[in-house]
């Protein structure tokens, strides 16, 4: 059975370095919030444990189902192995799990002070411990950052209510989701605390956690309910108003709630209110606007008061990534704001589309294209219109074939479809004839896909998915003309949406595609195309479902990223480590003149062993001086037995450490026998059946992998060797342009002589070693570079730093359109910037 490991997680290695908290060793909490927080605790035993208990249920007969349903004894004796351990252990969970919740709750006031000081560092330390991070753990930490991500978007009104009260009783700034001690991060936290003592595999353990999400989903949102009615009849935040806006369904639907709970009439509030005024932030949810989000520099997908958890911001003070850069990772679309409601129409909408119309009719004109009305044409009407494309939107979109290639239908193709669908209504077999107004609107609508689709690869899967939008999105502008002016508008966001997410998440990424994404934006676009009847709630719900996806995904991206950042952190660690210790090493070896096998045993496996040690117990420690006195006592021995004097009996002492320090470095036990031997009972070695010489147990040694060699790092990133380069050159002036970016800056790379790209991110580099990490969208690592490599691409055109954008790619988008007719064929005046 897998050990579980009891030491990572929230509440679970406090137990380990300290004994768990009580509200009753809190002497110095008023009584008033020691008795609230007792009223918390009470109501989180009533609720939680019957969740525990119904989880381990069907964790229980799930593990039965699949030791039945085994194809070999080993799996068998695996599920029942697990269920017994369950069975032996679930009269503890439940009361760890409250200890845990208890300690958060006794320590509700010191987890914020002590999070932002880890979170940052002050400038110029650096941290002395170096750790491995076990994939177990990333497993169970993945599935409780799910957890906590679903429940953050499920419960974000309820979350943030209680954010305000926990911040009037810890005298704080309001809490964020993650902070609050009975919020779903520490739920999870509590969770894994009190199954670390159920001696079970990792893929049960998180069997355990789904379950948990699943079967509690009901109980999780009645607890926070409960919690908030019970501080609203203690008089904490009675008549707190909340002023985060919401989207018109969700207003629809909440208006009898606002109306019936007394927390959100606009009465004043009681005398408890904290005195830093009046709460405006708003909580974490999809967006369909973005204009707030793209000015705040609030990571998309945390909550706006609180930065990401284990940022990788500089530890020498080097700035956050910036908002543009953040942008080109994570679509705009999906920032932590809650949709604005539907604004009222604005006047300068029609004005502007009065003003592309007749921008249309000079391109026309110049064009040579006439618009002149058909004598007995039949105009269709809206009801028409909207009825002939809804037909064409049920019907599966055949592959056009232009010049031999199978291509994507444009909207052009669109348009000639609609008309001759058009021609079979039409009264006594009249030519129809569009409306000036709807033909415009079509081919506007038409320029934007065709900019988009030029934005995005031709072969990838966007295409597709963005073809399917084509007729849901060209009814919504027919019938609505703000679609080409309002940011906001949920049918321009969802195709901003799709064209964001596929560009930068799914076709720009290397290697295969994220399925998951991918069938996740399969799956909005056709409930969009089936379901679409000019209700734009649809469009809504389903940028929603994908906005809480993406929530997940972006969380497991920066899990992903932050164990490479601390990996590559390690790695420096270990190369500054070895390269002290190999000064070291050599400033002794100067001094003497020592045979082969000493020489490589100190120059290699000695100069590891040293290192690790500096990175254990640092430079002053005793175990540190007492290993470079081995080197030294070795050298001394070598030298007087080759001067042909009484080799010196070396002490038993010596052998022991020597034998310590190669195994902590990952020799084998033969291997390390065999120098032994050699060293301190070279008879014995020698009458051996088959004895190696010195040269072959050298020659050993140097082949022998060193601790800590990556042979996944390519050559361009080593940096043993740096070269000077005269203050004055380009590739100088470029590397000192380049420290100075912030980590999270995106490069787009040239990978082949035709000119594709690939978007990388700058995840970390270092001053130190030079060494550059580059990462995906989804975290993972892609490539690692020196600096002096990647200053050498920017200034050969091979690799280009990606400015900062300000707007989606629907915004550029339709500036482009508007910039380009208005140079081409309108003359005059700028028009004015969509509102």
């Amino acid at each position: 059975m897998n050990q579980p490991k009891t030491g990572a997680g929230g509440p679970a290695p406090a137990a380990h370095t300290r004994v768990l908290s009580t509200l009753a060793s809190r002497g110095d909490l008023p009584p008033r919030v020691r008795q609230l927080l007792e009223g918390v605790l009470a109501i989180c035993s009533s609720t939680v444990e019957k969740v525990l208990v119904a989880t381990l249920d069907d964790v229980e007969a799930q593990l039965f189902r699949l030791a039945q349903q085994s194809r070999n004894n080993d799996q068998q004796y695996r599920h029942f192995e697990t269920l017994r351990e369950i069975k032996r252990g679930r009269s503890d969970v439940a009361p760890r799990y409250m200890m845990a919740v208890e300690d958060c709750l006794a320590r509700f006031d010191e987890t914020r002070s002590k999070d932002a000081q880890q979170e940052k560092p002050k400038p110029g330390a650096v941290k002395q411990e170096l750790s491995l991070v076990d994939s177990s753990d990333l497993e169970e930490s993945l599935a409780l950052q799910e957890f906590a991500a679903k429940n953050d978007i499920r419960q974000a009104q309820t979350l943030y209510a209680l954010g305000h009260r926990f911040a009037v009783l810890a005298g704080a700034p309001v809490f964020d989701a993650e902070a609050l001690p009975i919020g779903p991060t520490r739920l999870g936290e509590a969770l894994r605390f009190a199954c670390s003592n159920l001696d079970i595999p990792v893929e049960e353990r998180v069997l355990l956690y789904r379950v948990f999400d699943r079967l509690g989903q009901a109980g999780i949102t009645a607890l926070f309910e409960e919690v908030n009615g019970y501080l609203i009849e203690q008089r904490v935040l009675r008549h707190l108003k909340l002023q985060a806006p919401r989207s018109k369904s969700a207003a629809q639907s909440t208006n009898e709630k606002e109306q019936a709970a007394p927390e959100t009439k606009p009465q004043q509030e009681d005398q408890q209110a904290p005195a830093y005024g009046s709460f405006a932030q708003p909580p974490p949810g999809p967006s369909f606007g973005g204009n707030a989000a793209r000015q705040s520099g609030a990571n998309p997908f945390m909550t706006p008061a609180t930065p990401a958890p284990g940022g990788l911001g500089d530890p020498r003070g080097r700035a956050p990534v910036s908002s543009g850069t953040r942008n080109l990772q994570v679509p705009q679309w999906a920032s932590g704001e809650q949709p604005q409601q539907t604004a009222p129409p604005d006047e300068r909408d029609s004005e502007l589309f009065t003003t592309l119309r007749e921008l249309l009719s000079g391109r026309r004109h110049a064009m040579g294209m006439s618009n002149t009305p058909v004598p007995g044409a039949y105009h269709p009407t809206g009801e028409d219109m909207q009825s002939v494309l809804g037909a064409l939107q049920s019907k599966p979109i055949s592959p056009m074939m232009v010049n031999g290639k199978v291509t994507q239908r444009s909207v052009a193709q669109l348009k000639q479809d609609l008309v001759s669908q058009l021609r079979q209504i039409s009264p006594e077999g009249r030519p129809p004839q569009l409306a000036a107004e709807d033909s415009d609107t079509i081919d506007l609508v038409g320029m934007l896909f065709d900019y988009i689709a030029k934005n995005t690869r031709p072969e990838g899967s966007t295409q597709s998915l963005l073809t399917k939008l084509q007729v849901p999105l060209l009814r919504v502008a027919l019938r609505d003309k703000s679609f080409f002016t309002r940011r906001q508008h949920p049918a321009r966001q969802l195709l901003n949406a799709i064209a964001e997410t596929g560009a930068h998440w799914v076709d720009d990424s290397e290697g295969p595609a994220d399925r998951q994404l991918v069938d996740k934006m399969q799956l909005v676009v056709d409930k969009v195309t089936q379901e679409f009847d000019g209700n734009l709630n649809v469009m809504e719900n389903m940028l929603g479902d994908l906005s809480s996806h993406m929530h997940t995904l972006a969380r497991k991206a920066e899990a992903a990223e932050r164990r490479h950042v601390d990996a590559a952190r390690g790695r420096e660690k270990l190369e500054v480590a070895r390269e002290q210790a190999r000064s070291a090493i050599a400033d002794r070896l100067a001094a003497a003149k020592p045979g082969k096998l000493v020489r490589t045993l100190l120059e290699q496996a000695w100069t590891d062993v040293l290192a690790l040690t500096l990175l254990r117990q640092g430079e002053t420690s005793e175990v540190y001086q007492k290993r470079l006195s081995v080197a030294e006592q070795l050298l001394a021995a070598d030298k007087s037995g080759r001067a042909g004097e009484i080799k010196p009996e070396l002490p038993a002492a010596l052998r022991s450490e020597i034998e310590t320090g190669l195994d902590q470095v990952g020799y084998h036990k033969e291997d390390i026998q065999a120098v032994v031997k050699r060293l301190f009972l070279p008879e014995e070695a020698a009458n051996e059946p088959n004895p190696s010489t010195n040269t072959e147990i050298a020659i050993k040694l140097k082949s022998k992998q060193r601790l800590g060699d990556d042979t996944t790092v390519p050559d361009g990133a080593k940096t043993d060797k740096r070269r000077a380069l005269p203050p004055d050159s380009a590739e100088a002036k470029m590397i000192e342009r380049l420290k100075t970016l912030p980590f999270g800056s995106w490069f787009e790379f040239k990978t082949n002589q035709q000119g594709d790209t690939v978007r990388r991110k700058l995840a970390w580099f270092s001053t130190v070693t030079g060494r550059c990490l580059f990462v995906n969208q989804r975290g993972v690592r892609t490539d690692e570079k020196s600096l002096e490599q990647l200053a050498r691409d920017v200034i050969m055109g091979q690799a280009s730093i990606v400015e900062e954008e300000k707007e989606t790619l629907v915004d550029r988008a339709w500036k482009a359109i508007v910039s380009s007719l208005k140079n081409t064929f309108g003359g005059g005046e700028a028009l004015p910037a969509p509102v």
